[in-house]
């Protein structure tokens, strides 16, 4: 499998590199949703910047937003940072974006890394707000 994984006290880390397949994708998201640390998830950092192909047609986008608003039901709040090297990544993940973006769980792509760990470890902010926001409609507080 063309992925490193590894577990945080908050959330998951992926590492992928090479040929990426969304077969690939559902094996590291069965593996994320077969644990009980992901019960207690508040994010996903998905580092896609070694990652020379990413195969994510648009049906695996759809499919692995279902899965995602789902779980969103019994996880709200999950943030998904993707890191990526720049925008060549940004067709295959279009759909799962937006899909993902109208359920509880919030997801955006970033080309750094801290930002994208500062973004999910949520450093800053007031998680009461957010999920006021969410239940709101994103209008503000």
């Amino acid at each position: 499998m063309p992925f490193e994984t590894s577990w945080s006290d908050r959330g998951i880390h992926w590492r992928y590199y090479g040929d990426v397949t969304a077969a690939e994708t559902r094996h590291a998201d069965a593996e994320f949703y077969g644990d009980a640390r992901s019960d207690r998830a508040i994010y996903q950092l998905i580092d896609l910047r070694e990652v020379t192909r990413l195969d994510f047609p648009l049906h695996d986008q759809e499919l692995t937003a279902a899965i995602d608003g789902a779980a969103s039901i019994s996880t709200p709040l999950v943030r998904v940072a993707f890191i990526v090297p720049d925008d060549r990544f940004d067709a295959a993940l279009k759909v799962y974006l937006e899909l993902i973006n109208q359920t509880s769980w919030s997801a955006r792509t970033f080309t750094d890394r801290q930002a994208a760990e500062d973004w999910c470890e949520r450093r800053g902010e007031n998680p009461v707000t957010e999920s006021r926001q969410r239940s709101l409609g994103g209008r503000g507080a």
